[in-house]
């Protein structure tokens, strides 16, 4: 697939329709932050950024583009978020430590976006867009400080990585933390997903 994962808009040229967009992607950022899909329309948008039907209709190519941008954006955040808290793991404690802190931080962000938008997201853009190679290099972020984090480690329990190394493993916790939830599964969320999610991301990362 040639087609990009992240969503963009035509950068308006004058000032005033660059307040217009930004004011209308700001309101579908506070709806998709709602974790309700069935109010990802045309009128809850219009109501929320205080624009007309036809103010949206003409400044955007597709309203389902600007909430599949704002899941974008969350994702971003929360992965960002994510690679941030490495740095300020303690290196004096074991990599079991570390992988218990990162499942509940993902659970807990997994909670606040909603199972329900990550099921509209998979199924909406896949369906308009296919699978794009670069679907899941949002995890992509937290690559580098994760080696950083191996470097600092006083334990002598996490394996270092080359990046190469670290991006198929973090690749590959992806479906054991996600999975789960954007599948409706119902052991999604559970001390059974906790502990089964520790346990192995704990044998990927420990020596």
């Amino acid at each position: 697939m040639n087609k990009k994962t992240v969503v963009s808009f035509s950068d308006p040229k004058q000032d005033r329709s660059k307040q217009t967009l930004e004011n209308i992607l700001e309101a579908a950022y506070e709806i998709v932050e709602s974790a309700d899909p069935e109010v990802f329309t045309s009128r809850s948008l219009a109501r929320k950024s205080g624009y007309s039907l036809g103010t949206l209709t003409r400044r955007l190519s597709s309203i389902e583009n600007v909430f599949f941008w704002a899941i974008q954006k969350g994702r971003e955040a929360h992965f960002q978020k994510l690679a941030d808290s490495f740095s300020l793991f303690d290196p004096n404690l074991p990599v079991e430590k570390f992988v218990e802190a990162m499942v509940n931080q993902s659970f807990s962000g997994i909670g606040k976006v909603g199972p329900k938008v990550m099921r509209y997201y998979d199924d909406r853009f896949t369906k308009k867009n296919g699978l794009p190679a670069d679907y899941f290099n949002y995890v992509d972020v937290v690559i580098e400080p994760y080696q950083k984090l191996c470097s600092r480690d006083r334990t002598n329990t996490f394996r270092m990585m080359t990046r190469d190394e670290a991006w198929f493993s973090f690749r590959a916790v992806l479906p054991i933390l996600e999975r789960p939830f954007a599948q409706g599964d119902l052991i999604a969320g559970t001390e059974e997903h906790r502990r089964i999610s520790i346990e192995l991301i704990t044998r990927l990362l420990a020596k």
